[in-house]
């Protein structure tokens, strides 16, 4: 039988077995799990308490120091498990609702705000309503009071479009860095450019970026696995109301000019030679009594017909057009796929290149102007993996409705054929009024004689000359 300690030895047991178990150097100012220590909010459920609930039965309770000491350890380990699968939980509920995707973690936004923020076009619509909405007074006036160029924030717009959602426009996470050096201009001038997009109603910052709260960076470092501590601002890009009336073509049966600008037209839907609706042998109809054979004979024959003339409505694309995109290809090899020249056509249509003033030799030469402009260098042939996107891409940040190179030349060379006629014409109405040897023997023989009447005159009388 184990001797009886006192009272007063009974209540301090626990406790010192209880240090001597996690040892003296947790008791010295560091935080104990399981504990109220270093909280000004204990826990609901102390050790003590745990270890000592009411209800248990005498025999299940501990009676000695090392199974005090015992309990507290395994509690304090239940509780922390506990609340580490609480945070696990809550990890992946926060990824998950977020659809976090790429090499950061960026912060989420709230639902109500994006279902009440509108969607964009598209990328290149999208764009295009950019440039429409930079041209007219409004764009100049807010360009003019943010103090930037309208180009600039042309280039930024392009830069963000190109990072955005291509489905909805949203989730555009790049940081001020990253779009700054595609956009080739400062962080101060990004700034500015947002804020004229935001103020054009064609962009909306969602989430301010900041730092990252603690579960927010554990959340990170499970999406990505990689410390993380700030997270970039959340930007939206969207076509207003107004901005998609002025973009939506005017319905026209009339051919457009030789200087308009016409989109691509859709190709027509592939429709399949056999009717939707099933024909005499088919398993479908085979037990049915009413069938008709000349029924579905003249359905399908009117189905081939609708087919071949739909196929029959597409025109092929102009020559000079396939001409400027071959020129282009032969000259930019980065940019053949390969394939069909059709996609380097449609590229060019879709971008209001008017081929019938802009040759493949202009178009790559106002390519390669403003890669020098900007700093950049071409791309090594097959480093692309699409080279019909980058080619869109950097077709959207040339104005292609001025003069082409070749239009430029031809006017110089106009000025100078000009030039050299006016010298000509000048230079023989001189020629023309240069008189003769006969005319000149008679004007100084004129002049001689006056001379000497002159001098006779005044030999004799020299006051009446």
């Amino acid at each position: 039988m184990e001797p009886k300690l006192p009272l007063r030895l009974q209540r301090t047991a626990p406790t010192r077995a209880y240090r001597h178990s996690v040892g003296s150097d947790l008791l010295k100012g560091h935080t104990v799990l399981g504990t109220s220590q270093g909280s000004s909010c204990p826990e609901e459920e102390t050790t003590l308490a745990t270890a000592t609930r009411r209800g248990a039965p005498e025999s299940a309770l501990p009676t000695t120091a090392d199974e005090y000491a015992t309990t507290a350890i395994d509690n304090a380990y239940l509780n922390a498990a506990a609340r580490a699968r609480e945070n696990v939980e809550r990890i992946e509920r926060i990824n998950s609702e977020s659809d976090q995707r790429g090499r950061t973690w960026s912060i989420p936004v709230p639902s109500k705000l994006q279902s009440s923020t509108p969607l964009w076009s598209g990328r290149i619509p999208w764009q295009r309503q950019v440039r429409e909405s930079l041209n007219n007074d409004d764009g100049i006036k807010l360009c003019r009071q943010h103090n930037i160029d309208p180009e600039r924030v042309f280039a930024v717009a392009v830069s963000m479009a190109a990072v955005a959602d291509q489905r909805t426009g949203r989730r555009v996470t790049a940081s001020r860095d990253f779009l700054s050096k595609r956009a080739g201009v400062s962080i101060t001038v990004l700034k500015r450019a947002r804020r004229v997009l935001s103020e054009l109603g064609m962009a909306q910052e969602m989430v301010r970026g900041r730092y990252l709260r603690t579960v927010e960076q554990w959340a990170a470092e499970a999406h990505h696995g990689r410390t993380q501590v700030k997270a970039t601002s959340v930007w939206a890009l969207i076509s207003p109301k107004p901005a998609v009336v002025r973009d939506a073509p005017a319905l026209s049966t009339t051919k457009p000019a030789a200087g308009e600008c016409h989109q691509a037209s859709p190709l027509p839907p592939a429709i399949h030679p056999q009717p939707d609706n099933d024909g005499p042998q088919s398993l479908v109809l085979a037990f049915s009594t009413s069938t008709s054979v000349r029924k579905y004979k003249t359905t399908r024959t009117r189905g081939y017909a609708r087919a071949n003339t739909s196929f029959s409505g597409h025109k092929p694309r102009p020559i000079g057009l396939q001409k400027a995109a071959a020129e282009l290809v032969s000259l930019a090899p980065v940019l053949d796929t390969g394939k069909h020249i059709g996609s380097v056509c449609d590229a060019l249509r879709a971008h209001c290149v008017d081929t019938s003033r802009w040759t493949g030799r202009d178009i790559a030469k106002a390519l390669s102007e403003d890669t020098q402009r900007r700093g950049w260098t071409w791309p090594q042939t097959g480093s692309l993996d699409n080279p019909i996107k980058f080619l869109h891409w950097r077709l959207a940040r040339i104005d292609w409705t001025g003069l082409s190179p070749s239009e430029r030349a031809a006017e110089a060379k106009m000025r100078r054929d000009l030039e050299r006629q006016n010298a000509f014409a000048v230079a023989s109405t001189r020629k023309a009024n240069i008189a003769s040897t006969s005319t000149r023997e008679e004007s100084m023989s004129r002049i001689r004689e006056a001379l000497s009447s002159k001098g006779k005159c005044a030999e004799t009388l020299p006051f009446a000359c």
